[in-house]
């Protein structure tokens, strides 16, 4: 009987650390982005290096926008602790955003990389 609920309860624990985490796209390579040189990389060599884009759009001026994003969000031990989760909880989360602007002669006119880092708390203790 104690096999049992020993085993009930390591099932249990994979479900809850499985459920402990989301993630969205890709994460990006900043050595590969260090390789794109504006006005010199193609949109076909940004593709070679990095995949498709998440998304790809025109803009009023007919230049290609590309977006490459990252994030994903993990949730704290703290959270699966019953009455610790109450009082002191939350997340932390990774994001990754390039943006990449193509000019009317298909080469990169520039582009920006955001990678940030940032806790998402909750519980009675983390009230500001």
């Amino acid at each position: 009987m104690h096999r049992k609920n020993g085993i009930f309860l390591l099932f249990l624990f994979c479900i809850f650390i499985s459920l402990g985490c989301a993630t969205t796209g890709k994460k990006i390579d900043q050595n590969k982005v260090s390789q794109i040189k504006e006005g010199v990389t193609t949109e076909q060599e940004v593709i070679s290096l990095l995949g498709a884009p998440f998304m790809r759009t025109l803009d009023s001026n007919g230049k290609i926008i590309m977006v490459y994003q990252y994030a994903k969000i993990r949730n704290r031990a703290s959270n699966f602790i019953p009455i610790v989760n109450i009082l002191n909880g939350g997340m932390d989360m990774r994001q990754q955003m390039l943006t990449i602007l193509i000019g009317k002669e298909e080469k990169v006119e520039k582009y920006t990389l955001n990678d940030a880092n940032s806790e998402i708390n909750s519980g009675l203790l983390n009230t500001k």
